[in-house]
């Protein structure tokens, strides 16, 4: 076993000159691990190992997020950006989260021949991103740690004693030690990698998923991320509509075994994370990946209604959209929230389908055309120019994302030709993990982003009165 202790790994500062006038210290991470020494990353199973036993857990994790978080090429081309910006120091914070084995046992290498920017490479399970390894070897979440007092930026420690940590506190030993942990019970075990701060400037939230569910109605429900992300889409649709957590809904059929010759247990979570990204799974082609995108697909298309009225005259009619988060425990986007694309897509046009209003339909290039409404914060640097590489990030100068079971209005006015009474509204909800520019900056090979229609709505008016 390697004898550098973790703690000079962690604790150590480098200097992120490329961000600030005033170099300032930019911690690795705050991961740790529970012995204080940097362990083997032979120490760390394959997630195939897991199959055997968890085959319902493993068909459920294999092409998700969590599986392909370290070979994802739109976060590889991003994080190895980031590597040449600012002389290495963004390598553990990103990589943290993304192979937590990786970063813990000190194996991730940088490839600058690799890939348009260069590219990351590491060992066996560590390349396996969130894996069961690292989320059943957690065994504390590292709060009292951290710069700010709060979850985030890997704030987690593994255990390497070979023990499995979980949520069942009368599991049975069999291949491996098992421990109880509430931990895992709870959101807040999510939250260590969901809530992402900028340490430069001033531990800014660049990702805050975490601290959206806890200010929502979801949490004082104790409604949990689990309850709507380890579970089918149709119970999560249950959950949000009910208000109420996975295993207090009725006759929700999520019984079964938690591994190879246990008991039959009330519910077993599944392990599928699916949230609204259809993208990069189906792009890599991996197993399970496109049953993972036809997942975020679905959960996209329960989450937000649409409401539509014209107010004003018939001479100065206004069409007023209202965008409801109805099945999100979070804000809608959430995330990346300046680099999400949340959008609406409005049309009007007379009785003979002359069109009359236009806005947020895409451009030939698959770019939002200007003036289309985007739900989605305004991201710049220390300058107040727009900005989207999240180490040069300082602060939103706008918020527009929608709260949990909240909603937003826009207005669209309009004129009637002369002699137009009759008129038919057009409205579509739409959302795309990035902005086709950012592929193209990021990726090699050309990628149309694929956009998803989450919801929409027709209505007919005679002039400012629905038929």
């Amino acid at each position: 076993m390697k004898k550098t202790t973790l703690a000079l790994l962690l604790s150590a500062g480098l200097p992120f000159a490329a961000l600030a006038a005033e170099p300032m210290p930019y911690p690795l991470s705050n991961l740790t691990v529970k012995d204080g020494v940097m362990p083997e990353v032979s120490q760390f199973k394959d997630a195939k190992s897991c199959k055997g036993c968890h085959p319902r857990q493993f068909k459920g994790w294999q092409g998700s997020m969590h599986s392909i978080a370290f070979i994802d090429p739109v976060f590889q081309a991003e994080w190895a950006m980031g590597e040449t910006e600012t002389d290495g120091a963004t390598r553990n914070l990103c990589g943290g989260c993304h192979t937590a084995i990786g970063t813990v046992t000190q194996t991730v290498e940088f490839k600058s021949e690799s890939g348009k920017y260069g590219g990351f490479t590491t060992q066996a399970a560590a390349t396996q991103g969130v894996s069961c390894e690292v989320c059943h070897s957690v065994v504390d979440t590292n709060i009292d740690k951290t710069a700010n007092g709060e979850h985030g930026n890997a704030s987690l420690e593994l255990a390497t004693d070979g023990a499995k940590r979980g949520p069942l506190s009368d599991a049975k030993a069999r291949g491996h030690k098992v421990v109880y942990s509430e931990l895992h019970t709870k959101s807040e075990f999510c939250a260590n990698c969901h809530n992402v701060f900028n340490p430069v400037h001033d531990d800014f939230p660049l990702e805050h998923t975490y601290q959206e569910w806890k200010d929502s109605p979801y949490a004082k429900a104790e409604i949990q991320c689990q309850d709507c992300h380890m579970v089918p889409v149709e119970t999560a649709v249950r959950v949000a509509d009910e208000m109420k957590p996975a295993k207090q809904l009725k006759d929700h059929g999520l019984g079964g075994k938690a591994g190879m010759g246990g008991g039959h247990r009330d519910l077993i979570h599944d392990h599928t994370f699916v949230g609204g990204n259809a993208v990069v799974a189906p792009l890599l082609g991996v197993p399970g990946g496109e049953a993972h995108a036809a997942e975020a697909k679905k959960r996209l298309q329960t989450v937000a209604e649409l409401n539509a009225k014209v107010s004003g005259s018939a001479r100065a009619p206004v069409l007023e959209v209202t965008v409801h988060n109805r099945r999100a425990g979070h804000d809608l986007p959430t995330s990346l929230t300046f680099i999400r694309q949340v959008w609406l897509e409005v049309v009007i046009t007379d009785n003979q389908g002359k069109e009359i209003l236009r806005s947020g339909t895409l451009t030939a290039d698959n770019s939002l055309p200007d003036g289309t409404v985007v739900f989605q914060d305004t991201a710049v640097d220390i300058h107040g120019k727009l900005e989207h590489k999240p180490w040069k990030v300082a602060k939103f100068s706008v918020q527009n994302t929608i709260p949990a079971k909240g909603s937003k209005t826009v207005s669209y006015p309009f004129e009637l030709p002369a002699g137009v009474t009759d008129y038919r509204v057009d409205v579509k909800l739409h959302y795309r993990s990035f902005d086709q520019s950012v592929a193209d900056l990021l990726l090699e090979d050309k990628v149309t982003v694929p956009s998803i229609e989450m919801t929409q709505l027709q209505q007919s008016y005679q002039g400012t009165s629905l038929k």
